[in-house]
């Protein structure tokens, strides 16, 4: 970042993945709106999601696969004067500020997300979240179930005093209402990233594999921060008191249901 803001040449800067990379990335670029960004994602309304937010973009590439991520990231060598944005791993301000702000009456607030992106799979177990939920609503806590309108209707919830949907058709509406969460549990999405980035206690869950990328940079520096835990499961279905234990015994070291 700061031999890039030293320099005079003129550059494209790449951003690359989903909602959870361009999160990182956007400490630098709500601090330089209009270089030469060149986006290369799967998320189909990345250009909504950056003009909300008065990102100018050069170019937009999308792509079905990781295959094909890997050949337009072949093509970009012909780009001489093109380097990845520089990321950082914590908002320094909130970058989400659009009036959505909500009041939740009951304490603490949690927030769920049970899915995650189609590019990385390791979606949470129906039947864990129903059980999930039924827990923290049972102990009064207010749960906030972040998902699409598709996402939430298989589990058949409703509203209720204690349980809210976060499932607006803008995410970055989702993603603001992370900041009235005491604690985020989630899957490997874009929702922990935002929590993690807020520097909000995270829980994650996700298959006990090797995912290099995943570790380096979604999961490490937050563990290393003392912003995150993981629970790593090998078959979800069959750990479910266990992993709901997990979650139950973070809400007390963090006090949230003193």
């Amino acid at each position: 970042m700061r031999a890039y803001e030293k320099s005079t040449q003129t550059s494209n800067l790449e951003v690359h993945g989903g909602v959870g990379d361009f999160l990182q990335h956007l400490p630098f670029m709500l601090q330089h709106p209009k270089e030469n960004y060149m986006v290369f994602t799967h998320f189909p309304k990345a250009k909504e999601f950056f003009s909300a937010l008065n990102i100018h973009i050069k170019e937009i590439h999308f792509y079905k696969d990781g295959k094909h991520h890997q050949l337009l990231k072949s093509r970009l060598r012909t780009h001489i004067n093109s380097f990845l944005c520089p990321r950082e791993i914590f908002f320094k301000n909130n970058p989400l500020n659009l009036n959505t702000t909500f009041h939740f009456d009951k304490k603490p607030v949690i927030g769920l997300q049970m899915s995650t992106s189609n590019q990385t799979g390791g979606h949470l177990n129906k039947k864990f979240v129903l059980k999930l939920i039924n827990t923290l609503v049972g102990q009064k806590m207010t749960v906030v179930l972040f998902g699409t309108d598709r996402e939430l209707e298989a589990l058949n919830l409703k509203n209720s005093q204690y349980l809210f949907f976060g499932s607006h058709p803008n995410i970055i509406k989702n993603l603001a209402l992370v900041r009235n969460c005491d604690l985020l549990i989630g899957a490997d999405s874009v929702f922990k990233t935002m929590s993690s980035m807020s520097k909000i206690p995270t829980l994650v869950y996700h298959k006990d594999n090797n995912n290099r990328f995943r570790d380096r940079v979604f999961i490490n520096p937050y563990i290393e921060a003392g912003v995150m835990s993981v629970y790593k499961y090998q078959n979800l279905k069959k750990e479910i008191d266990d992993a709901i234990n997990f979650a139950l015994n973070m809400i007390r070291k963090l006090k949230l249901n003193d």
